[in-house]
C-alpha cells in the first residue's frame, strides 16, 4: 500500500508543536510495518536537506488569478513541494499572534499541487493522510475534481483551529461555488477548510478516544459539532505516541545522568543539577510545566493559584512560551520556590523532564498531550485534568494507575492536586509504585501506527 502523509510541518524539517512530531513518527513506524509511506510538506524557506533529487518542475496552477509554478523535490522519506513565492517567508504560518493574509492560497495552493502530481502520475498513492485544516481542502479536490479510486483520511489535532476564510477564497482556489453550501464549506457566510475535509474525507480521527467524543459536543465543538455528529459513523479516536527511540532516559545524551526503570536510583543527580542550575531546593518536591503558556493549557488557573502554591513545601519550574509569558515573567523571582524559563529549549525541555517528580498539566481541553507520554516515559509522575487525551493516559493513583487526576476549574482543584502530590513525594513506597508503573506503559509510535493500518486497510480495498 502507497501513503502519503500530507501536513504542513514534519520534523526535523519544520515545526511549530506537536503536528511535526505526530508525521514524524507515523511515517517512521508505517515504513517499519511495510507500507510504503511517504511525507509531503511545502520547502520553507529554513529547511534544511541533502541528497535531494528534482521530481518535476514548473507545474503551473492558477490561484487568484495568477500562474504559480510549483516544483517537486524527494528525499528517502519526505517530498517538498516548492513554490517560493508562497512558502519562502520567516515564518510558517505567519508572525505570532497573526496568521498571513493569503494563508488560504498557500495552503489551498499546496493541496491543489499534490492534486495535480498525483494525476499526473508524478506522485503515487492508494491513500492521502491528510492532518489539520491546512490539508483539509485535498478531499475536497479529490472527491470533487477527480481521483475517484484514491482514499483519504483527516486527521483532526485540534478543531480549535479550522483554517476560516472569506467567501471569496473559493474563487480565488478556482473552486466550484456549489461548494458554498451548508452541506460543504460554508461556514456562517465563510468558508470553513476544515469542514470541507470532515465533510468529504474518507476516514476521519482525532488524536485520542475521550477527544473524539468530546468534539461532538457544544462545549468542544468549536461550532463544528453538529457536522461531527453528521459524520460520526466515519469517526474514530486513535491515540497519539511518542517515539520510545527519542525519548528514552537510558540513551538521552542531554540529560546529565542517564537511568532506566531498573537504576531509578540514578535519576535524582538529574533533580539536584536543575535545581542547583535554577536556584531551588532538591529536597522538596519539584513539580513542572512544560508547554504552552495558554489559556487552553489551563495556565490562566496557575497563575491564580500562584500565591497558594508559593506557600506549598514544593518547587513549581514553569518551561514555555505563549500569551501569558509577560505575567510568568513577573512572577519570576518573587517567590523562591517557583523559577520561570521563557521561550522553549529542547536540552533544557529533556532535562525538565527527567529531574521532576511530577509534571503538571491542568489543561482546559487537550486533544490528546504529548508531555504526559514523555513524562511517563522520564519518570515524573503526571498530575493532569481529566479531559481528552489526558483521561485516556494518565490512572490515578488511588486506583492502581500511575498519575494523579483531578476534575473541575479554577485554583482550588490544582491546589488540591498539588497538596496530593506533596503526600505521595513522602511515601516512598507509593511513589515508586507510581514511577515504575508508569514507565512500563505503552504509549509508543509503533502502537499508533498499527491502528492507523487497519484504518487504511478498512477502506482501501
Amino acid at each position: 500500500m502507497k501513503v502519503i502523509v500530507l501536513s504542513s510541518e514534519i520534523y526535523p524539517y519544520a515545526k511549530t508543536g506537536g503536528l511535526a512530531d505526530f508525521c514524524h513518527c507515523l511515517i517512521k513506524y508505517l515504513r517499519k510495518s511495510g507500507i510504503d509511506a511517504k511525507g509531503v510538506m511545502p520547502f520553507y524557506k529554513g529547511v534544511n536537506v541533502q541528497h535531494v533529487r528534482e521530481l518535476a518542475r514548473d507545474i503551473e496552477i492558477v490561484l487568484d488569478g495568477e500562474k504559480h509554478k510549483f516544483s517537486f523535490l524527494e528525499t528517502e522519506e519526505c517530498i517538498f513541494i516548492d513554490c517560493p513565492v508562497l512558502y519562502h517567508r520567516d515564518y510558517l504560518y505567519g508572525p505570532p499572534g497573526q496568521g498571513y493574509s493569503d494563508n488560504d492560497i498557500r495552503f489551498g495552493g499546496f493541496c491543489w499541487a499534490v492534486f495535480k502530481a498525483i494525476e499526473r502520475g508524478i506522485l503515487q498513492a492508494d491513500l492521502v493522510h491528510c492532518n489539520d485544516w491546512q490539508t483539509a481542502l485535498f478531499p475536497v479536490l479529490q472527491k470533487v475534481c477527480g481521483l475517484r479510486d484514491l482514499k483519504t483520511v483527516l486527521t483532526i489535532h485540534n478543531l480549535g483551529y479550522q483554517g476560516i476564510f472569506p467567501k471569496a477564497s473559493l474563487n480565488r482556489l478556482s473552486l466550484p461555488d456549489f461548494l458554498f453550501d451548508i452541506e460543504a464549506l460554508e461556514f456562517w457566510g465563510q468558508v470553513n477548510f476544515l469542514k470541507g475535509g470532515i465533510v468529504f474525507s474518507d476516514a476521519l480521527t482525532t488524536v485520542s478516544p475521550t477527544y473524539a467524543k468530546e468534539i461532538l459536543l457544544l462545549e468542544y465543538g468549536c461550532g463544528l459539532e453538529g457536522v461531527l455528529r453528521k459524520y460520526k459513523y466515519k469517526l474514530k479516536g486513535i491515540l497519539n505516541g511518542i517515539d520510545y527511540e527519542v525519548w528514552d532516559p537510558a540513551t538521552d545524551t542531554y540529560i546529565w545522568q542517564n537511568y532506566s526503570v531498573e537504576t531509578l536510583e540514578s535519576r535524582f543527580k538529574n533533580k539536584q543539577n536543575l535545581c542547583a542550575q535554577f536556584g531551588l531546593n532538591p529536597e522538596l518536591p519539584l513539580v513542572s510545566f512544560i508547554g504552552r503558556l495558554s489559556y487552553q493549557k489551563g495556565v490562566h488557573w496557575m497563575l491564580e493559584a500562584v500565591k497558594d502554591i508559593a506557600r506549598l513545601p514544593i518547587n513549581l519550574f514553569v518551561l514555555g512560551s505563549g500569551e501569558y509569558e509577560k505575567k510568568f515573567k513577573e512572577i519570576d523571582g518573587h517567590f523562591s520556590n517557583i523559577k520561570t524559563f521563557i521561550g522553549y529549549n529542547e536540552v533544557l525541555a529533556r532535562r525538565v523532564y527527567a529531574s521532576s517528580d511530577f509534571v503538571l498539566m491542568p489543561s482546559v481541553y487537550e486533544p490528546c498531550g504529548l508531555v504526559q507520554l514523555i513524562a511517563l516515559r522520564y519518570g515524573a509522575i503526571p498530575v493532569v485534568r481529566k479531559t481528552g487525551g489526558l483521561k485516556d493516559t494518565v490512572k490515578d493513583s488511588v486506583e492502581k494507575g500511575w498519575g494523579v487526576t483531578f476534575s473541575g476549574e479554577g485554583k482550588e482543584v490544582i491546589v488540591c492536586a498539588l497538596k496530593r502530590t506533596i503526600d505521595i513525594y513522602h511515601c516512598d513506597s507509593l511513589k515508586a509504585e507510581l514511577i515504575v508503573r508508569g514507565m512500563q506503559q505503552d504509549f509508543s509510535c509503533d502502537k499508533m501506527a498499527k491502528e492507523y493500518i487497519g484504518l487504511y486497510k478498512s477502506i482501501v480495498r
